[in-house]
């Protein structure tokens, strides 16, 4: 798939466009992927560079939390409760 293709079609659809690939990245263990991800970075390092360079300018940036959400703590209980109604309730 050139770069223009890339460019015009979302990455959801042409994910969608090869069902088998994705059957077969869902079964694929871990462990191997890594592998074979290392392989490819070796085998051809200016490619992946390109690519890489090409992701961080296209791919949308993520949002950062502005604040962490509350938490309620009672005692010496260790668990962080989401509210102050189940921290009360808590048998801890």
């Amino acid at each position: 798939m050139g770069f223009f293709t890339r460019r015009l079609i979302p990455r959801k659809v042409r994910r969608i466009a090869h069902p088998i690939r994705a059957v077969k990245r869902a079964v694929t263990p871990k462990p191997v992927k890594k592998v074979l991800r290392g392989v490819s970075i070796v085998r051809n390092p200016l490619g992946n560079a390109a690519y890489a360079v090409e992701r961080s300018v296209f791919t949308k940036k993520r949002k950062k939390r502005s604040s962490p959400a509350p938490v309620y703590r009672h005692g010496k209980c260790p668990i962080k409760h989401r509210s102050s109604e189940v921290a009360m309730r808590c048998k801890n």
